[in-house]
């Protein structure tokens, strides 16, 4: 069944239960949430078994991958390879983005 979320909202509920992720969709086939990191925030993830999508609704910040940064901005779209080590840094304003992993 589709469903329509807002991603205003998602930001909301994620600030009421406190952390810097919330997951909106989770299948047996996908995985998908928002993350969304205040300036000073540490992103704390960990490489993942598969391949992942991020997309910056708001934002701009830089994400590290295997060692390498790249400024990042609003709209943007980064494919994050299979157990690449990968974080989000040096945001000075909050930084929201959407994920999508496969399962």
């Amino acid at each position: 069944m589709e469903k329509i979320f807002e991603s205003k909202e998602l930001v909301s509920q994620l600030n009421d239960k406190g952390g810097y992720f919330i997951d909106f969709v989770t299948s047996k086939d996908i995985e998908a949430g928002i993350i969304c990191l205040h300036p000073g925030e540490k992103d704390l993830q960990q490489p993942h078994s598969v391949d992942e999508i991020y997309y910056v609704i708001e934002g701009f910040a830089y994400i590290e991958v295997e060692g390498r940064s790249k400024a990042i901005k609003e709209r943007d779209i980064i494919f994050i390879p299979a157990k690449s080590r990968h974080r989000f840094h040096g945001n000075n304003q909050d930084l929201v983005v959407l994920y999508v992993l496969g399962r």
